[in-house]
């Protein structure tokens, strides 16, 4: 799971390499099914949509989606993506909307009235800072309609920043083109609240050759009570802090946080 969410920011290349995609939607599916239906969901915004994984999973329910991602490379595989699945989605009477832009931009798309909002994959982190995180959540307020839900999963900052390691379990992947593993190296500057990510993605031909790639990429620290409260004040209530999709609530064990809020009523 950990390593899953960090996948938005391998290169972008090997994205959908990186993840098992299978494996992740079949496991998160029946909890994404209950949190719509609870609250009737029609239209759908997937912010930080990534290759669109999760918003052609909706879609494929029958469900309107607006996927909305700022990368450029991102976009182009989502895009990729939703093409190969268009008869599936059509024939579930679904449709996906893909979507240039980012935190705090949704109003300004005019994606007013959405039934429900998620942003997974560790990509709220992404926020500039605080100031920028308050932002985004005035922003989602202004796009969910009263009683709808926003869901947001990411990493556990908390943990981090309690036990404070400093590598994530590598991921390997067999590819036709030969063998990826995919390293996660963290630090934690004492004079900012960030936590300061290297991914290192190492590639070994069928000759034994191997490349390495890396990029780094700070992440505004985002605790979970921290979340909770810039919840509350942006106008949502009834907020949970959930270990994973089998409901069960938020430990100091569990790598991962999923949050849900319910747009308070006006």
């Amino acid at each position: 799971m950990t390593a899953e969410q960090d996948s938005r920011h391998a290169p972008q290349v090997d994205y959908d390499t990186f993840v098992n995609w299978t494996a992740r939607l079949e496991r998160e599916a029946p909890f994404f099914r209950r949190i719509f239906e609870n609250v009737g969901a029609k239209r759908v915004i997937d912010v930080g949509a990534g290759s669109a994984r999760h918003s052609i999973m909706f879609a494929s329910w029958g469900l309107t989606v607006d996927a909305v991602d700022p990368d450029d490379s991102m976009l182009a595989a989502a895009e990729e993506n939703i093409a190969a699945a268009a008869e599936q989605v059509a024939d579930a009477g679904g449709a996906v909307r893909l979507t240039r832009g980012g935190f705090g931009e949704l109003a300004s798309l005019s994606l007013e009235g959405a039934d429900a909002l998620v942003c997974t994959g560790n990509a709220l982190p992404h926020v500039r800072d605080l100031e920028g995180l308050r932002e985004a959540f005035a922003d989602f307020s202004a796009v969910v309609r009263p009683g709808g839900v926003v869901v947001l999963h990411l990493l556990n900052h908390g943990r981090l920043l309690d036990r404070k390691p400093h590598t994530i379990p590598p991921v390997v992947r067999d590819t036709p083109e030969g063998t990826l593993v995919f390293l996660r190296v963290l630090e934690y500057p004492a004079d900012r609240d960030v936590i300061s990510f290297d991914f290192v993605t190492l590639s070994r031909d069928h000759e034994g050759r191997w490349d390495v790639a890396s990029r780094q990429s700070d992440h505004v620290a985002l605790p979970p009570e921290l979340l909770r409260t810039e919840l509350q004040a942006a106008g949502f209530e009834r907020i949970e802090l959930l270990g994973g999709h089998d409901g069960h609530a938020l430990t100091d064990a569990d790598e991962s946080v999923i949050v849900v809020g319910y747009r308070a009523a006006s």
